[in-house]
């Protein structure tokens, strides 16, 4: 799912942090490019930028964390993958290659909120087997 980058950008500027030619760019790739971790983020934005670094890339993802526009998610690996943050969802991994899908939470996480007098702040689940193409794979 690709998000509007122009609603990344508001959130930042909003914020008071200047939209520099490397954050707009970062925003662009983020947007278009979910489930990516860092160093895919940095390899995608060299096509573009080849001067950009990878402390860039760490220390623009990490202020648009703190923002709460960006979230990073291990997605059982050692390192995080990051997302615009979206409507709650969760993920389904393929075990073998890593890939990624998003699939709709079962429930109205606001409905259990509103039932239980909790205030959600994050839902945490993963869902984790093969993909189609390794499916087929271990098939043959």
């Amino acid at each position: 799912m690709t998000t509007d980058a122009s609603a990344l950008r508001s959130a930042l500027t909003a914020s008071g942090l200047r939209l520099t030619r490397e954050r707009n760019l970062l925003l662009d790739v983020i947007a278009r490019h979910p489930h990516s971790d860092a160093t895919e983020i940095h390899a995608i934005a060299r096509r573009k930028s080849p001067r950009i670094g990878l402390a860039t890339v760490y220390r623009t993802l990490r202020v648009l964390e703190e923002l709460g526009v960006v979230e990073a998610r291990r997605l059982g690996e050692d390192h995080s993958h990051y997302e615009v943050r979206q409507r709650d969802h969760l993920h389904v991994v393929c075990a073998r290659c890593g890939a990624l899908a998003d699939i709709p939470l079962p429930i109205d996480v606001h409905e259990v909120s509103r039932q239980t007098g909790y205030t959600i702040t994050r839902v945490r689940l993963e869902v984790v087997g093969l993909c189609p193409a390794c499916a087929a794979r271990e098939r043959r």
